[in-house]
């Protein structure tokens, strides 16, 4: 007699492959998903630190006034640099002024699960420079004010 020999595999070994390779894809595309996110989020937030640095060199050389409020604003102080009408994802953004601090704020808008959105306005500012972040922020505007003062 001769021992019958199984080829190939039978119907539950294939449903058990096929449910965890569908499982592993699931996993592996969940995690990129968020990835890609957080590059997107992470993009849209270097661009609107570097319109900020536009906003703060265009304010701190005097060529930007304290009714500035938009983007062509800010194109017409800096004519040498292209000023970005729109941040990456879409968002639009205003120059506001608190006193000699400029920044922009962001409008984001987040769509909500029920079909609803909202709108959401973020603050972003320039980066400080080193030599600033070696001493508390309330010493150096201090130090500026003292300067300023005796000039």
């Amino acid at each position: 007699m001769k021992p019958l020999v199984q080829r190939g595999f039978t119907l539950p070994e294939m449903l058990a492959t096929l449910a965890m390779v569908g499982l592993a894809i699931g996993l592996v595309s969940s995690f990129a998903g968020v990835r890609i996110d957080a590059a997107k989020t992470r993009a849209l937030q270097i661009e609107g630190r570097y319109v900020a640095s536009l906003v703060e060199r265009a304010y701190q050389r005097d060529l930007l006034d304290d009714d500035a409020s938009t983007a062509a604003d800010l194109q017409t102080a800096l004519p040498h640099v292209a000023v970005p009408v729109r941040l990456g994802g879409g968002q639009t953004y205003g120059i506001a002024f608190d006193g000699a601090d400029p920044r922009i704020l962001v409008n984001i808008e987040t769509s909500l699960p029920d079909g609803n959105s909202v709108t959401r306005t973020e603050v972003v500012r320039a980066p400080f420079p080193a030599s600033e972040l070696r001493i508390p922020f309330w010493r150096a505007r201090r130090l500026q004010e003292i300067q300023e003062e005796s000039e």
